[in-house]
């Protein structure tokens, strides 16, 4: 088993140690372990949950959603994380619709600069 710090997963995630304790506290990380000093201990399973979230949350998933969806994963009951992860595809699907609209605008859009017509007297 790999075991990681705060620094060290923050590290192989790539974020802030700011960051994972943020997640701490919403909930979207639990330590397995905290050593007799106190400290936390991940494992790889939290490194993996700590990559989703990030992508989750930078392709605009808000942190409340994937908090739902964590906690429902770390409960005993299955039900509640298929129900979160049905949400969460709702969510990617309306993004991406949304997406998609703006690359449609986009390339519509005139790479030119507009010719505006003099002002009436």
């Amino acid at each position: 088993m790999s075991a990681y710090s705060v620094s060290r997963l923050a590290h192989d995630a790539g974020v802030s140690e700011h960051i994972v304790r943020d997640y701490m506290l919403r909930r979207l990380l639990r330590p397995v372990a905290r050593t007799a000093g106190g400290y936390c201990v991940f494992d790889a399973v939290a490194l993996q949950r700590l990559r989703f979230v990030r992508a989750a949350f930078e392709a605009g998933i808000g942190l409340d959603a994937l908090a739902r969806l964590c906690r429902a994963l770390d409960a005993a009951g299955g039900n509640k994380a298929s129900a979160q992860l049905a949400v969460l595809r709702q969510l990617v699907e309306r993004r991406r619709e949304a997406l998609a609209s703006l690359e449609v605008q986009l390339a519509a859009m005139p790479t030119e600069p507009a010719q505006h017509a003099e002002s009436l007297p």
